[in-house]
């Protein structure tokens, strides 16, 4: 008789800056990390911070970089959203995150 083992599942290390109209998201997955834009636009900050928080929904550890209201919007919906709130890595409130800002934090959680 053989078994045969299902793959271990894998864990997404994210990382997020978010203002009021702009966020970058990271996402590690598989090789290469993939890294997503979103402007907000015609939509209300709760409607974009809803967005954002859904973009992160395959990650177990998320860093969370950005000016301190908006970080806290954004940690508020991600945890009504996923009600995982020992998944939130707080990091420090900066006005202003960079692609490779939030590369350096994937390194680090993935390390």
């Amino acid at each position: 008789m053989t078994m045969s083992h299902a793959p271990a599942a894998r864990h997404h290390a994210g990382a997020v800056f978010i203002d009021r109209w702009h966020a970058i998201v990271a996402r590690s997955e598989g090789s290469a990390p993939t890294i997503t834009d979103l402007t907000r636009e015609l939509e209300t900050e709760p409607e974009f911070v809803l967005r954002v928080a859904r973009e992160t929904a395959d990650c177990d550890r998320l860093v969370v970089m950005g000016p301190s209201d908006e970080r806290l919007a954004f940690e508020r919906e991600y945890v009504s959203l996923y009600q995982r709130p020992d998944r939130l890595l707080d990091d420090e409130a900066i006005p202003i995150a960079t692609r490779f800002d939030l590369l350096d934090r994937l390194r680090i959680l993935d390390a």
